[in-house]
C-alpha cells in the first residue's frame, strides 16, 4: 500500500530511500539539474536532446553526458551495470508501453533500484520547455501514472501531496494558479 506524506523535499525523501550510491543511470536527465545534489560516485546522464546536455547545469567530472535514445538503454548497456536506474521526471514523457518496457530494461540494467518520479495522474504539457533550448517535442507528457500500476510491478510507492502547485509555470499555464495542487510519485523498486 502506498504512503502518503504532504509535500516535502524531494531530494531529501529520496537520498534517505538510496540503498548503493556507487553508479547510477539517469534516464532522461534534461539539463542535469538536481545530479550534483545525488550521492553517486558516477552517474550516466542520458538525453535525447543534445542541447540540454550541452548546457547542463553541472560540469562535475562524476557526470558523465550520453547524447542517445532511451529506448536504446537494453541495447547501451548489459545487465547489472549500474547501482540504480532512475526516471526522473522523464517516464510520463513516453506512451505507457513504451515507459513499461523501459522499465523492464531498467530492472536488468541495476543491480540494487530503479527509482521513477513522476506526477500523480496524466499531468497534461506540450508546446514548452521551460528550459528555452527547443525541447518541446520532448517535454510533451504522453502518460500518466498511478500508485497502483507501480504497486503491481513490485514497487514502494510513496505519494507525495501537492507536489505540483502554482510554483510551477507550466502547471499553472495547464491548470490555472488557482486549480488545486496535483500530487507526485516516488516509486523504487529494490532489487
Amino acid at each position: 500500500m502506498a504512503q502518503e506524506i504532504e509535500r516535502q523535499d524531494f531530494l531529501a525523501l529520496l537520498r534517505r530511500k538510496l540503498t548503493d550510491t556507487e553508479s547510477l543511470l539517469d534516464v532522461g536527465c534534461g539539463p542535469c539539474l538536481i545530479l550534483d545534489d545525488l550521492p553517486y560516485a558516477h552517474i550516466v546522464a542520458l538525453d535525447i536532446h543534445r542541447p540540454y546536455l550541452l548546457n547542463r547545469a553541472t560540469k562535475s567530472g562524476h557526470v558523465i553526458p550520453l547524447n542517445a535514445d532511451a529506448h536504446a538503454i537494453g541495447r547501451l548497456f548489459v545487465p547489472n551495470s549500474f547501482s540504480a536506474v532512475s526516471f526522473v521526471d522523464s517516464i510520463e514523457h513516453f506512451p505507457k508501453q513504451e515507459a513499461l518496457d523501459m522499465l523492464r530494461e531498467a530492472e536488468t540494467i541495476a543491480r540494487k533500484q530503479v527509482i521513477v518520479f513522476t506526477p500523480r495522474g496524466f499531468f497534461p504539457q506540450e508546446n514548452v520547455d521551460l528550459y528555452g533550448l527547443n525541447g518541446e517535442v520532448f517535454q510533451m507528457h504522453r502518460s500518466g501514472w498511478e500508485p497502483e500500476e507501480f504497486e503491481r510491478m513490485g514497487y514502494e510507492v510513496t505519494i507525495m501531496k501537492g507536489q505540483h502547485d502554482r510554483r510551477n509555470p507550466v502547471f499553472v499555464n495547464t491548470f490555472g494558479a488557482d486549480h488545486p495542487p496535483v500530487d507526485a510519485l516516488l516509486a523504487i523498486k529494490n532489487l
